[in-house]
């Protein structure tokens, strides 16, 4: 005859998670809460677009100052994922990257983060450049601190949050965050 055994009998036959499995799963959960408060906080602020408009910011007053103190018109190029800084040869009467110095490197922008730019108060086509097409800045900062009058906006894909840079002529900058009421 066959008996059923207990389930005090049974044993280790019995088996359910460990501590250290649980432990290991609430770790993972713990990460990838933090990853996405990372993104975008409690309060609402966008913390990666923060710090790409920060960034653009500081590139562009760095420029402002460089400018200055060196005569030389700097220009930012837009393209669609991100932007980067040229100067202006008096020599060969072209624009160029500026390769001595990695602030103004090519910017690439994190995947989900757009920008799109207005010139004038209208907006600028942003494309991928040639090797073809001779290198070309949207906004012109000249060495006299006069600049070109633009409007550059974050934004982040799936969300409403944007960062607006407002570039005026005489090279200030105002800035809106995201959450601040325009």
């Amino acid at each position: 005859m066959i008996r059923a055994r207990s389930p005090a009998a049974r044993g280790n036959s019995a088996r359910g998670f460990t501590l250290i499995e649980i432990l290991v799963v609430l770790v993972i959960i713990a990460v990838m809460t933090g990853a996405a408060l990372y993104r975008i906080t409690v309060t609402g602020v966008d913390r990666g677009l923060d710090i790409e408009g920060d960034r653009l910011c500081d590139v562009v007053q760095a420029a402002n100052q460089q400018s200055g103190l060196e005569g030389r018109d700097l220009g930012i190029r837009f393209i669609p994922d991100g932007y980067e800084v040229l100067a202006f040869s008096g020599f060969s009467n072209q624009w160029a990257a500026v390769t001595d110095d990695r602030t103004y490197e090519r910017h690439t922008l994190p995947e989900g983060v757009h920008l799109a730019v207005e010139l004038e108060g209208k907006a600028a086509v942003l494309k991928m450049p040639t090797a073809e097409e001779p290198a070309s800045p949207q906004v012109i900062i000249s060495a006299a601190g006069d600049a070109s009058s633009y409007r550059v906006t974050f934004t982040r894909e799936g969300t409403d949050h944007e960062f607006v840079i407002e570039g005026q002529t005489d090279g200030t900058l105002k800035v809106r965050r995201p959450g601040a009421t325009p």
